[in-house]
């Protein structure tokens, strides 16, 4: 049931937290961020977050200083809208499992498309594939 309880506030926090960033947040410099996913502690006093940008490397870990700059402010709002007993404690974890997805989804293309290459032509065979 407990199990249950920090999956359905851990959901909560992933969308609040998506809302205020897009919304509320007041500084143009985080530009746009997406929040993955949420881990939420059993006693719900501590979340990891996990947010993506589309951006290179020097960017992304300039947007990653000010997130988490700002731990205190979000935190704040996620009282705020929430209504917690104890609002967690935020910690930003960049996830980069999107442009993992990316990298492999480029390199099954390219075997794909080598292998494809190899393959012996069906045309090319001298038979007339109209024939029976």
């Amino acid at each position: 049931m407990a199990h249950k309880r920090i999956l359905r506030v851990g959901e909560a926090i992933k969308r609040e937290l998506s809302f205020i960033l897009d919304r509320k947040m007041g500084d143009p410099r985080i530009g746009m961020v997406t929040v993955t996913r949420v881990e939420l502690s059993e006693d719900m006093h501590y979340a990891k977050v996990f947010v993506s940008f589309m951006c290179d490397d020097e960017e992304r870990h300039k947007r990653m200083r000010l997130l988490r700059k700002a731990r205190r402010f979000l935190r704040g709002e996620l009282a705020h809208t929430l209504h917690l007993r104890v609002s967690p404690d935020l910690t930003f974890v960049l996830d980069d499992s999107a442009e993992n997805y990316i990298r492999i989804n480029e390199v099954l293309k390219r075997i794909h498309d080598e292998e494809r290459e190899h393959e012996p032509d069906p045309e090319g065979s001298g038979e007339d594939p109209s024939d029976p």
